[in-house]
């Protein structure tokens, strides 16, 4: 490894960790305009391609968007379109997919695909990376449930967050949500697997606890589930929830070229890439209290967030 490189890493090392989301940010975004020289037939603008037309995510009619750029699928399919492209409403700030995956899309992608099959799910010291991050975090928010109280987690996958709080407060009741039944019976921290849609859960309000991490962007209506999370919330429970934003530091004008190098860019996977002013918004109609927010996570690529049922 060369000398400097090797130095910023150790450097990086010593920063504190909003210090190093902001170094990785701009290391990525050197990486992205490097590629950008190597392969100039990569539009790098976005900004003349406006439109008017409504707004799926914030429900404003004749909004103006900002058209992106066209993506093409990063999974296999088969889908019922090949040709995507990325808006922006400028009103809400949602990056969203257009046109939305159909129902056989999402069953494609959820319920016929294997989701858990990657090195970051098989090898133990990933799994036990991916499994720190999630108890430092709720850690430091101040969200591990104690003892008899229930958590939710939806679109569990493999419920690292039931895992979490478990290995924090093992006498919590956990109850993990997925439409696919691939990781139901390999979770042991789960104490209630529930393979359906969040309607399977039952509606009473008994849960402390909830997350949706790396979930939300996968939604044809993430408000709706926003609501359906309120509705099985203690009074004072919090949602906790993760999800790609934006590639690092991303502007409108810098258009197309850092989205296709974004490796949270999965085509037709991610419906939207949500805003904090969507998320506001949203809460606020759902009856919960917007709590927190943090769009600085893995190099400003990923954003975090709390809301609270008052």
């Amino acid at each position: 490894m060369p000398a400097p490189l090797d130095m910023l890493r150790r450097l990086a090392r010593l920063l504190p960790q909003n210090g190093r989301n902001r170094l990785r940010a701009w290391q990525l975004k050197s990486l992205d305009a490097w590629r950008g020289r190597r392969d100039p037939n990569i539009s790098s603008t976005g900004e003349s391609a406006d439109v008017e037309r409504d707004c799926r995510f914030c429900a404003t009619a004749r909004v103006g968007h900002l058209v992106i750029g066209n993506v093409a699928p990063t999974h296999p399919g088969p889908f019922e379109h090949e040709d995507y492209r990325l808006l922006l409403c400028t009103l809400c700030e949602v990056v969203y997919l257009d046109p939305q995956p159909s129902d056989r899309d999402l069953q494609t992608l959820y319920q016929d695909s294997v989701q858990f099959s990657d090195k970051t799910y098989s090898d133990d010291a990933a799994a036990l990376r991916v499994l720190d991050s999630y108890t430092r975090r709720i850690d430091r928010l101040g969200l591990v449930p104690t003892a008899a109280q229930s958590v939710l987690e939806v679109g569990a996958g493999l419920a690292w967050v039931s895992r979490a709080c478990k290995q924090r407060s093992p006498g919590v009741h956990t109850v993990a949500q997925d439409v696919s039944t691939e990781c139901a019976t390999a979770c042991p921290w789960v104490d209630e697997y529930i393979v359906g849609t969040i309607q399977a859960v039952s509606r009473e309000p008994r849960f402390a606890f909830a997350s949706m991490t790396h979930v939300i962007e996968h939604l044809i209506d993430p408000a709706v589930m926003l609501i359906e999370m309120e509705a099985r919330m203690l009074r004072g429970g919090h949602i906790y929830i993760t999800a790609p934003y934006r590639p690092p530091l991303w502007k409108p004008r810098e258009g197309i070229r850092p989205w296709l190098h974004y490796s949270y860019l999965h085509v037709p996977a991610h419906i939207a890439y949500l805003s904090q002013t969507w998320l506001r918004q949203a809460a606020a109609k759902a009856r919960l209290e917007f709590v927190h927010w943090d769009d600085t996570h893995d190099g400003h690529q990923v954003f975090e967030a709390v809301l609270r049922k008052p």
